[in-house]
């Protein structure tokens, strides 16, 4: 049972029973109907038998929630078999990377592990002199003595 405190009115769920052949007439409020039954002729053919509801509707919350256990189970299969799939998928993709990988990380090993006498020139150090500027002449080297 629903109270509804807008319009005062109270809503309770029934089992309705009427003859095959007839259905429910029309409400005058708008989107109900009446326990009148109509034939086909739209003819007044009697009143229908109203039955409390809660049986039925725990009959039907019962299937409710054994369909819904069953839909669980077949949904927790699926994304078992799915997880499953994506495993092998994700370990085939790791066997096939993994000599790639591990190549590049050996590679990548070996320049950080390299010493510096590995990477020094053979010979003595030589020192670099900056680049002259445009209004400077470049650096005169030896003791040579130019006479202009």
């Amino acid at each position: 049972m629903a109270y509804d405190e807008e319009t005062g009115t109270i809503r309770d769920v029934f089992a309705v029973e009427r003859p095959a052949g007839t259905n429910l007439s029309d409400s005058s409020s708008p989107g109900g109907i009446s326990a009148l039954l109509r034939d086909a002729a739209n003819v007044l053919a009697g009143h229908a038998v109203l039955y409390p509801a809660d049986a039925e509707l725990d009959e039907i919350r019962a299937e409710a929630r054994e369909e819904g256990r069953q839909e669980g189970v077949a949904n927790g299969v699926v994304i078992g078999i799915a997880a499953t799939v994506a495993a092998a998928a994700l370990g085939a993709v790791a066997v096939k990377a993994a000599p790639h990988i591990k190549s590049k990380l050996n590679g990548l090993r070996s320049k950080l592990n390299r010493k510096p006498e590995d990477t020094a020139q053979t010979g003595p150090l030589q020192a670099v002199e900056p680049p002259a500027t445009k209004d400077e002449e470049p650096p005169r080297r030896g003791r040579h003595l130019h006479v202009a």
